[in-house]
């Protein structure tokens, strides 16, 4: 039987921020490290992974760098947006979430705006009365 892969808090923010704008992601695993998936509504997909040290799933993150981020578009081709591990041009972010969740902000789609409130019914009971 398969072990459950759990999420590792460190990746939370990212989870709750596509699941706030209702972006289905799952987890998988490769190569000793798990892998975020999201979904996005365009068809491509987003891979967010760290340096392989700790990785999604991982209990312990204390050796884990920095992430990753790679975007797949529908016919395939891969394009490297983020790494901030020790050899990623943004290595000096690290595991800092702030800048990875400025970069999703701009694949994700837009936070779905809230309900309208209803309208107030003042006197609807009486109107419908005056009707019968």
């Amino acid at each position: 039987m398969p072990y459950p892969i759990i999420l590792n808090p460190a990746y939370t923010p990212f989870a709750e921020t596509a699941r706030s704008r209702g972006v289905a992601f799952h987890l998988s695993s490769r190569r000793h490290t798990a892998v975020l998936h999201l979904h996005l509504p365009d068809g491509s997909t987003l891979e967010l992974g760290d340096d392989g040290v700790g990785g999604a799933a991982a209990t312990k993150p204390g050796g884990t760098t920095g992430f990753t981020l790679r975007r797949t578009l529908p016919g395939g081709c891969v394009h490297h947006v983020y790494d901030s591990t020790l050899t990623g041009p943004q290595h000096a972010n690290g595991t800092d979430p702030a800048p990875l969740l400025a970069t999703l902000d701009r694949f994700l789609p837009p936070v779905p705006s809230p309900p309208a409130r209803r309208a107030a019914r003042r006197g609807l009971l009486r109107r419908l009365l005056r009707f019968t």
